[in-house]
């Protein structure tokens, strides 16, 4: 329906009222407008008259405040204070206004204020690692440790870029890694692991392993490779029993390969999975010019081997596809691997070697070698003892240098189901 004003007064009486109304609008956008136009100029005075053309724009408080908390020439901290504290009354879930405000009160000297200020932007923001992490230093920097090591925490679930320094905060501040572990560190993964490795590049490897024990039962998923660089620490420091135990865990959770056979303490003999190159899994690390990579053409069982191809360049020490292998000292082992080659060049060919790799001098045997082309996948083996101080024995597809003058090794050479076992001794041998 269609109201149709047939009275002059009225007609112009609505159409005054409309002028006004719009006049209105029009003043308070371009008092807004020109508010945001002279507060882009951050100068005190721009932004007082921000301040006062747009009242109830809490970001030129903001601004207003922060000027007067830091600036050289118009550092002013009560003013700051006040400047601040309207900001959070006129934008009271804002969690950068009270966060600003806390800070410009701690300067200020005025503790209590500060807190409950934090306290309120912690509210706002309970999950923001950049407001925690402004927190988590208030309450550390005032006695609460524990307040603050909580604060902590949620900046290490939220991102990693403050990972280092708040470890050594902590170490710095409490210095018992239970109590950090049961306070500080979260249930996530990338956590747990980022801190195994700040213990490990601290020599604590003891409380690294009590950290892996969360790790081994969380029923998170992550890539084995993601802790395989703290395996490969353990194993370089001496320390086999612990790296194995590690890697059995990986076994468990189905990250890595079992053993191909019962008994047998080669872990993918087969060559069947992904190479590791970490841990008790395969390393494949050729040198240069040098090929060493699956084949899935052509293998003694399964659906894979490994070939590697010499290019005739070079006189390759080579042992560059090995595995480490955690054994018992005393006890008597047999390596065994099936080989094939095709035009291996000079008098020093692949072959089976086993050694120490923490003692070489103790341990370190070869099999029969390879040379020309075997067309037949050939059985290598060689049967060796640990020694007393033997816990852990390399088991690699190498080949020496040779010391003629042809000594450029070219040619292909294949390797399949490799296996490394217990034996009990020969009895006849044992008596003698």
């Amino acid at each position: 329906m269609q109201i149709v004003l047939k009275s002059s007064p009225v007609r112009i009486g609505l159409a005054a009222l409309e002028g006004v109304v719009f006049l209105l609008l029009t003043f308070w956008t371009g008092k807004a407008y020109f508010a945001d136009l002279v507060s882009h100029t951050l100068t005190a005075d721009n932004l007082r008259l921000a301040t006062r053309l747009d009242p109830g724009d809490s970001e030129y408080h903001l601004e207003l405040g922060r000027l007067y908390q830091y600036s050289l020439t118009d550092i002013d901290p009560t003013k700051a204070i006040a400047e601040l504290g309207l900001a959070a009354e006129k934008s009271p879930f804002s969690a950068q206004a009270w966060l600003d405000l806390g800070a410009a009160q701690e300067l200020g000297g005025h503790v209590d204020d500060a807190e409950a200020s934090l306290r309120r932007a912690d509210y706002m923001a309970p999950s923001q690692p950049g407001f925690q992490w402004a927190i988590a230093n208030f309450f550390l920097l005032h006695g609460d440790v524990d307040e603050a090591l909580r604060h902590f925490r949620i900046v290490l679930s939220g991102t990693p870029q403050y990972d280092g320094i708040i470890f050594s905060t902590a170490w710095k501040a409490v210095g018992n890694n239970d109590e950090i572990l049961a306070k500080l560190i979260p249930d996530d993964v990338r956590s747990q692991v980022s801190y195994i490795y700040y213990l490990a590049g601290q020599g604590k490897l003891t409380d690294a392993q009590k950290v892996w024990a969360r790790v081994a039962v969380s029923n998170q998923n992550f890539p084995a490779h993601f802790v395989g660089p703290y395996i490969d620490t353990l194993l370089g420091d001496h320390l086999p029993d612990d790296a194995y135990r590690d890697w059995v865990d990986l076994q468990k959770r189905g990250l890595v390969a079992p053993p191909s056979e019962p008994g047998d303490l080669v872990y993918d003999g087969d060559f069947e999975t992904e190479i590791t190159n970490f841990g008790f899994g395969w390393r494949f690390f050729p040198p240069p010019g040098v090929y060493v990579g699956l084949d899935s053409t052509t293998f003694h069982s399964g659906g894979h081997s490994v070939l590697i191809r010499f290019p005739g360049k070079a006189n390759y020490l080579f042992r560059n596809v090995c595995e480490e292998v955690r054994v018992i000292p005393g006890e008597t082992y047999r390596a065994r691997a099936f080989m094939k080659t095709d035009g291996i060049t000079t008098n020093s060919g692949p072959r089976l070697e086993i050694f120490d790799p923490y003692n070489s001098k103790t341990l370190d045997m070869f099999s029969d070698q390879l040379t020309g082309t075997n067309a037949a996948w050939t059985l290598l083996s060689l049967t060796f003892k640990a020694q007393p101080k033997t816990h852990l024995v390399s088991i690699c597809v190498a080949r020496p240098p040779s010391d003629k003058l042809d000594n450029l090794i070219s040619g292909r050479v294949w390797v399949d189901d490799i296996s490394l076992v217990k034996v009990e001794p020969d009895p006849v041998s044992a008596r003698r």
